[in-house]
């Protein structure tokens, strides 16, 4: 069922049960193999140098979207905040197929929509650092939750991620203070997109040009983070395939309940966009 609902679109939907091995993981555990080209220049960068993540749901064919996206293009500008942009695919039937929707992106919509308690999701939808829920373009509110709510600030556990891009190889290192097999965190590498520029012509925003930026292409769960540390080392070789343009990498260290319904996001790092070859 759908309803236009001032500076929104809502879907309601039927959310199945989600299980530990579903929800989160489910939306996030796809692995995509490709021949994308490697990045030649060297990066390092720190969770200790960003204090939030702003997460848009989005969809091309969706007329109170693009505001929306232009408030996602401002955070994805400052260099203290994780900013990315999930393109879902469940308006593709009102005219327009949405060039960057993927199925995994509307599932980790759906992720959230039970953390949230809710049975519906919605466009344009922003979640900050896992456990805040805004209409996209009210970004006053936006701002004033990054303030209040900093990562770290709560009483989660401490939480430190390093990640490297050195030639054709992202190495990611993950630290926890203190760990719980019963209350791990996973860790999730991000791909996404920096700018891409879509001329629509079909649907809600026929004739426009959409502008979609840090629009996720790959997402996907490394692991749980059992133990005080974890590294790993990923060929950006799978990470963009059939990608435009400039490239970046994030990871979060998010927790997860007993039922793989996502929470609050312990700490986040990303490397700024690079052209791939």
């Amino acid at each position: 069922m759908l309803n236009a609902i001032g500076s929104f679109r809502l879907m309601m939907i039927s959310l199945p049960q989600l299980s530990a091995t579903s929800a989160l993981i489910l939306t996030l555990a796809a692995g995509m193999t490709g021949s994308g080209a490697g990045v030649a220049t060297a990066q390092t960068a720190s969770s200790d140098n960003f204090r939030g993540v702003v997460e848009l749901f989005t969809s091309q064919g969706c007329a109170s979207c693009p505001p929306a996206d232009a408030v996602l293009a401002k955070f994805s500008d400052q260099s203290d905040i994780v900013a990315l942009s999930y393109n879902v695919d469940y308006w593709d039937y009102i005219g327009w197929k949405d060039q960057l929707a993927s199925r995994q992106n509307t599932d980790r919509q759906k992720a959230y929509a039970k953390a949230f308690n809710t049975s519906s999701i919605y466009t344009p939808q922003i979640v900050v650092n896992g456990t805040g829920d805004f209409i996209g373009t009210h970004a006053g509110e936006i701002r004033a939750a990054l303030e209040d709510g900093e990562l770290g600030a709560s009483d989660a556990p401490r939480a430190h991620i390093q990640m490297s891009l050195n030639g054709s190889t992202l190495a990611i290192e993950a630290k926890l203070d203190q760990t719980s097999e019963a209350e791990a965190p996973v860790l999730i590498l991000v791909a996404y997109q920096d700018h891409i520029e879509t001329a629509v012509s079909k649907g809600e925003n026929s004739g426009h040009r959409i502008e979609n930026h840090h629009a996720v292409h790959d997402f996907r769960i490394i692991g749980s983070l059992t133990r005080p540390e974890m590294t790993v080392e990923v060929p950006v070789s799978t990470l963009g395939e059939g990608t435009k343009g400039k490239i970046g990498y994030a990871a979060l260290l998010q927790m997860v309940n007993d039922n793989g319904v996502p929470g609050s996001i312990l700490a986040a790092v990303e490397l700024e966009p690079q052209s791939v070859n």
